[in-house]
């Protein structure tokens, strides 16, 4: 009698968490830098009508990396400046792509339903390549008071990062 292949993490109960995953906002780059002077330097007035003529339609919804590639003279208020035409965005940072997937993973932890999570197994997968410790640790904070376990790694090779204590009687 042939049962075929059994999948034995399914039948484990573990629930697998990998923050590459998690994120649901779509992100995208600004970067500004034609909008300079000479590449490298910002004059408020030309910098002003580069921005009013910006599209914001395109940014509805998403979640905003700016970024300058050129080494250049910005001052804070362009920042500022840029991100208040912005106002239809998901969010909007400073760091270009890669801190927008930051922030929207950041995001995603603080909106964790963890209804789904009470006194479960539950693995954050190794192999991601979102975020770094800074994110597993905030993913660790969220999910350890509600959690029967929290371990990292892969479901056939995990490191016990948490378990709760049993209740005495």
């Amino acid at each position: 009698m042939e049962e075929g292949i059994v999948n034995l993490v399914d039948k484990s109960g573990l629930i697998q968490i990998e923050l590459d995953t998690i994120a649901s906002i779509r992100c995208v780059e600004l970067d500004f830098t034609d909008w300079l002077w000479s590449g490298v330097v910002v004059k408020e007035k030309e910098f002003r009508t580069a921005i009013q003529a910006l599209d914001t339609e395109i940014y509805k919804g998403v979640g905003v990396g700016l970024t300058c590639s050129e080494d250049a003279i910005v001052p804070d208020w362009a920042w500022m400046l840029i991100s208040s035409k912005l106002n239809n965005a998901t969010f909007v940072v400073v760091g270009g792509i890669v801190a927008a997937r930051a922030e929207a993973t950041r995001l995603a932890i603080v909106n964790l339903n963890l209804d789904d999570y009470v006194d479960k197994r539950v693995v954050i997968k190794g192999c991601s390549n979102s975020g770094g410790a800074d994110y597993l640790v905030q993913i660790q904070q969220k999910l350890q008071p509600v959690v029967k376990s929290l371990m990292f790694g892969e479901a056939c090779s995990t490191v016990p990062v948490y378990k709760k204590p049993a209740v005495k009687r």
